[in-house]
């Protein structure tokens, strides 16, 4: 069979439709390709640090503690609106990776959850915060809700996290929406609000 180039497909008399549509498909997918990939570069010009911001991100998706001290602990919780289980640890020492870092604390923590529950972390050293204190209120004047451990970030309401503990313990969080943060900045989109540029990046004496 004697295939005819007309510039930008195969024709031949037989076959005019389906050898074009083959050889269009497949250019489609590397056009989609390069203009994908000029988007990306063009943000990477724009914003210096965007493999900074992208590792950041990535390193958002998981949060975990390891835990000695006084204290005893049983609970799963499936985002942050779900919990089941319960436990308290007071002035326990901590270590692990939080906030994007590599760090040891000291915290403490009263947690409580049938469905419907609320995590209260209190003095929690050096790191600022684990998580926060977040759940449903049902003993605070008017008609109460839910407080959020990060109203600014809706996102960590998709957390998953269960914390098993007695004097030892480990305490796990995976965001999964900190995960779609990060598939979205490959894409130079940021709903967690959390990237930075360049400049924000300066240290001071």
């Amino acid at each position: 069979m004697t295939l005819e180039w007309l510039g930008s497909s195969w024709y031949h008399p037989k076959c005019p439709h389906v050898c074009s549509w083959h050889v269009e498909m497949k250019r489609t997918p590397l056009i989609l390709s390069l203009t994908l990939l000029a988007a990306i570069l063009s943000g990477c010009a724009s914003r210096g640090n965007y493999l900074i911001n992208r590792g950041g991100d990535l390193a958002d998706v998981v949060q975990v503690q390891f835990l000695a001290g006084k204290g005893a602990v049983a609970k799963l919780e499936v985002t942050r609106l779900l919990h089941l289980g319960l436990g308290h640890y007071s002035d326990a020492g901590a270590a692990g990776l939080a906030n994007r870092e590599l760090a040891t604390w000291r915290t403490s923590a009263c947690t409580w959850g049938l469905l419907f529950g609320y995590h209260d972390e209190r003095d929690t050293t050096r790191i600022g915060q684990f998580s926060g204190s977040y759940g449903w209120l049902f003993h605070e004047p008017g008609p109460g809700g839910f407080e959020e451990a990060a109203p600014l970030n809706q996102l960590d309401l998709l957390t998953v996290r269960g914390t098993l503990m007695l004097f030892l313990g480990i305490d796990l969080e995976l965001k999964v929406g900190e995960f779609l943060d990060f598939v979205a900045g490959i894409f130079q989109f940021d709903p967690a609000g959390d990237d930075v540029d360049s400049a924000d990046w300066v240290k001071h004496p």
